[in-house]
């Protein structure tokens, strides 16, 4: 199922936090969900989430000229790693959003106009496609909550599970 244009996973972070919130599978297996190849090799560890999920990730790699290009961009934008960096020309040569929980990287992407989503605008892309249910979005946003390493503030968690039994009292 095609929810939005092209997903690039930008960082271990999204992944992370589906994963905790038991939704990655769901996730996964969207066909217009991106790892860059860097990110996957370089980044990606059980620590991260169930390997035998993440490998399910389709991969998209960067052209020689768009790896060049990294070092152009990271002269001028310090705060950037090479790996933000090769993410936001990956999408904005593919037309692509980024899905991040970096900040830094969020911000700069935004000014040059590429969109971005986190983590609990995923979750409400899965729901509001039919991906996963409002009882299971609630259920997903409960164990990211109370996750220790979750780094989404808890109001806006509140917020979103709020959202969705609203919408499931509607129904």
């Amino acid at each position: 199922m095609n929810i939005t244009p092209k997903i690039i996973i930008t960082d271990t972070n999204i992944i992370t936090d589906l994963s905790n919130a038991n939704i990655l599978d769901k996730f996964v297996t969207l066909d217009n969900v991106y790892i860059s190849d860097m990110v996957k090799n370089d980044e990606i560890n059980s620590d991260t989430g169930n390997m035998n999920i993440i490998s399910m990730f389709k991969t998209i790699e960067a052209t020689s000229e768009q790896i060049d290009e990294i070092f152009q961009i990271a002269e001028k934008i310090k705060e950037l790693s090479s790996y933000d960096i090769i993410n936001y020309i990956l999408a904005r040569d593919n037309n692509a959003i980024l899905a991040t929980g970096d900040r830094k990287l969020k911000i700069f992407s935004e000014k040059n106009g590429i969109e971005v989503v986190r983590t609990l605008k995923i979750i409400k892309l899965l729901n509001i496609n039919k991906v996963i249910s409002n009882d299971e979005a609630i259920n997903a946003c409960i164990l990211l909550k109370n996750n220790d390493c979750t780094r989404i503030p808890k109001e806006e968690i509140d917020k979103i599970i709020k959202e969705f039994e609203k919408d499931s009292v509607i129904s």
